[in-house]
């Protein structure tokens, strides 16, 4: 959730300069992955439920569904749409008896004089994602996407379409309807894709998770509803450019002399010159007509829609939004209170398991001094041996969401294994960065110790948590050995 006070702000600083503003996200919203472990769905619905106030906060105009967002069960995101200001859009899951949707199909706005419709589509994948008793299915979007254009046919002027689909299908539905003008996907690739016009649609994402924010300002015209092309324009450039080096290297033979008397011994060079002589000519006459296409396009420019965009990464240094951070900072608060509560209740639990001994291949960082006592003072003086302290301080410390990066232990290790942990692995010690190293410890000849690769390092550091980090700075500065 770190992002979205820093994405509100920039949503609020946007709509004070520009009227008609309207914010849409695809998805994948809630949750990052399908399937949760059910020891964590107390922290990560709560989580959800922030989101959503968040959302509400920012003034969403609409969601669509993706899988990830069904993650909790589809009765909780169906009590959670109660609590949500906008609507969350799904055409293709429906009720497996009636066919009957559980959510809108689509949503009807108005923004600057302009109809909008909203369409949205979950994406198709494992059946195990919606369990029997729940009576839903996704249905392929052949069956359902037809339909609502035809029932928006007439009624808006821009269509715009929320999917969770895969960047190979919407390519697909955009060659065979045409009719949508603005296709936003979202959770089924990752990373900001900057807008790619099939036929007269649009195809654009923005970075899951609140790691941007994706700008597009939008020209319409509501009479023709027709994107300009801006390739064309493009295409000239590179005749000309084409033309220009052509006729430079049509000019070095002409500096000997006419071709055909100097090369007239020489018939391939002279047939070389002859193919670029002629290739130069087709150029001129393709210019010549890309240029009278452009001069009638400049003359109809106003007849076309145009667009303009960009993506504002949510960097640390961005400002908050206050209203939206006090949402932020009560989820996490009650977040780790859920957290705390589950380890009194395994505290008081008279199982008498070994609650610290789930991470038995790690030996704690304690246990390397004796044979790398220089590296282990080394480690003591960085961040990562206070990495807990800091979780700690912000009285996060019972929080499943941030414990991954803030302690050593295997990178699937669930929430009550997290909550478990023994005292020496509660911070980011020499087993996080060389793997579990007990096995090493017992045959050091035999059982080495992992190197730290850019992957290692990148589980924590990515771009929402440290946007600046650089591994080989990083390793230069932390490498525990001088080779």
């Amino acid at each position: 959730m770190g992002g979205l006070p820093k994405k509100a702000q920039q949503l609020e600083n946007l709509r004070k300069k520009k009227n008609g503003v309207l914010a849409l996200d695809s998805g994948a919203l809630l949750f990052k992955e399908e399937k949760i472990q059910p020891d964590q769905i107390q922290q990560l619905t709560a989580t959800a439920q922030g989101i959503v106030s968040a959302y509400n906060r920012m003034s969403f105009a609409a969601v669509g569904v993706a899988r990830q967002d069904l993650a909790a069960g589809l009765p909780f995101l169906l009590s959670l749409q109660h609590k949500s200001d906008f609507p969350w859009l799904s055409a293709n899951l429906v009720n497996r008896t009636h066919g009957k949707p559980y959510f809108k199909p689509h949503t009807l706005l108005s923004m600057a004089g302009v109809n909008i419709g909203v369409i949205g589509l979950t994406g198709q994948g494992p059946e195990s994602l919606l369990p029997e008793k729940d009576n839903a299915v996704i249905l392929p979007w052949e069956d359902v996407l037809p339909k609502e254009i035809s029932q928006l046919k007439g009624r808006v002027d821009l269509l715009i379409l929320l999917s969770n689909l895969p960047s190979s299908t919407n390519k697909k539905i955009a060659e065979t309807h045409p009719e949508i003008h603005l296709i936003l996907q979202g959770g089924s690739t990752s990373g900001n894709l900057v807008p790619e016009r099939i036929n007269n649609t649009l195809i654009t994402q923005v970075e899951q998770q609140g790691k941007s924010i994706g700008i597009l300002e939008v020209r319409w015209n509501k009479q023709t509803k027709k994107w300009e092309d801006a390739g064309a324009e493009n295409l000239l450039l590179e005749k000309k450019n084409e033309l220009d080096r052509l006729g430079w290297q049509i000019g070095r033979y002409l500096k000997t002399g006419d071709p055909k008397l100097v090369f007239k011994d020489k018939p391939d060079v002279l047939a070389a010159y002859e193919s670029m002589a002629r290739q130069h000519e087709r150029l001129n006459q393709e210019i010549a007509r890309l240029t009278v296409e452009q001069n009638t396009r400049n003359a109809n420019r106003t007849q076309f829609s145009s667009y303009s965009h960009h993506f504002e990464t949510m960097r640390k240094e961005l400002p908050d939004n206050p209203a939206v951070r006090a949402i932020v900072d009560a989820t996490t608060t009650e977040v780790n209170r859920i957290g705390k509560a589950a380890v009194k209740a395994r505290i008081s639990d008279s199982s008498g398991k070994n609650q610290e001994g789930i991470s038995e291949n790690y030996a704690g960082s304690n246990a390397c001094t004796s044979c790398h006592a220089p590296q282990f003072a080394k480690w003591r003086g960085t961040q990562h041996a206070t990495a807990y302290d800091t979780l700690e301080a912000k009285g996060q410390q019972f929080n499943v969401q941030c414990l991954p990066c803030h302690v050593t232990g295997p990178a699937a290790q669930t929430g009550q294994e997290m909550l478990a942990l023994a005292h020496d692995l509660r911070q980011v010690g020499c087993e996080s960065c060389h793997g579990p190293c007990r096995a090493h410890i017992l045959q050091p000849t035999d059982a080495k110790a992992e190197r730290p690769t850019m992957a290692t390092c990148q589980r924590c550091h990515s771009g929402d948590h440290d946007d600046r980090f650089n591994f080989f700075e990083a390793l230069s500065r932390l490498r525990c050995r001088s080779d």
